[in-house]
Parts: C-alpha cells; structure tokens; sequence
C-alpha cells in the first residue's frame, strides 16, 4: 500500500466513524466497535470496486471537480428540485392534469464520466424527469411535460454541470 492509499484509506475511515458516531449517538464500546466493523467492511467494498469502469469512456479525472463550483451547484440543483417539485404537484393536482410525457434524445460534451453521471442522477433527482440511458455523450431522458424537461433543453443544466467539471 503506498502513501496516498494509505491517508486516503485513514481519512476515508475517520470520516465514516466520525458519521457513524454522529448518527448513531452512542460512545459505548459496542457501537464504537460496530461502526469501526461497518467502516472497514464499506472501505473494503469500495476498494474491490473503484476500478471497475461503467463507461465507455476512461476519462475519469475525479481530481478536476472545481469545489467551489460544486458547493454553489448543489443550492441551486435544490432550489430547481424543489420548483420542479411544486410544479409536477400542481400537474397531478389540477383536474385537466396536463401531462404530455415525452422522451428527449440530446448530447451534451462533459469531460468525464463522473461528470456525467452527475448530470444524469441530477435529471433523475428532479421531479418529472428520469434519465433512461446514457450512451457515450448522448443522453435520453423520460418527461412528463415540457416544462420539465426545459432546464435541460435550454442548457442550463448541462451547463451548471460543465461549470463544476471543467478543468
């Protein structure tokens, strides 16, 4: 095991013992004990995974995320996710109930697979979208209106994603 693994490896179990404690609220030496347990069995997981690769792509440059970028990003994402939110109630809510499901086929340039999973968990996490596949760069995503998939036509999305992800 060399340096970086090893404080990686530390730092990563420090970080889920210090959730563990802090969600469990106990200090006993049994849930210590259990949450030390829990820790090593998930680093051990995530250690046998880390280097399978579920893209086509191999650009997988987690280092490049901009921090800054990305703690601005998820406000934002909430705030859409909650006004997509209120607006696919008011569709199921109103007698008419004017839905129009629809699927959009569209490409979008992103430097890594991580960045796009980020975009397509982000479409999927708003109410009224659901992304069905992903294909290289090209992304299909299920509607219910177009009202909610217009964030993602417009480029917003994909562009606030781009923002976290650009070298």
């Amino acid at each position: 095991m060399n340096r970086d693994t090893a404080v990686r490896f530390v730092f990563s179990f420090v970080a889920l013992m210090v959730f563990w404690v802090v969600l469990s609220g106990f200090f006993d030496a049994m849930h210590i004990g259990f949450g030390a347990l829990s820790a090593l069995i998930v680093l051990a997981t995530f250690n046998s995974i880390r280097t399978v690769h579920f893209f086509e792509d191999q650009r997988d440059a987690i280092t490049a995320v901009r921090f800054h970028k990305f703690i601005a990003y998820v406000p934002w994402l909430i705030v859409e996710i909650v006004k997509s939110a209120i607006h696919v109630a008011s569709m199921i809510i109103h007698p008419k109930m004017d839905i129009e499901p629809s699927m959009i086929t569209f490409r979008v340039d992103l430097p890594s697979a991580h960045a796009k999973m980020v975009l397509g968990n982000s479409i999927t996490l708003t109410p009224g979208t659901l992304t069905v596949d992903i294909k290289g760069d090209r992304f299909v995503v299920h509607a219910l209106s177009p009202t909610t998939y217009a964030g993602i036509v417009d480029d917003s999305l994909p562009r606030k994603v781009l923002g976290v992800f650009s070298p």
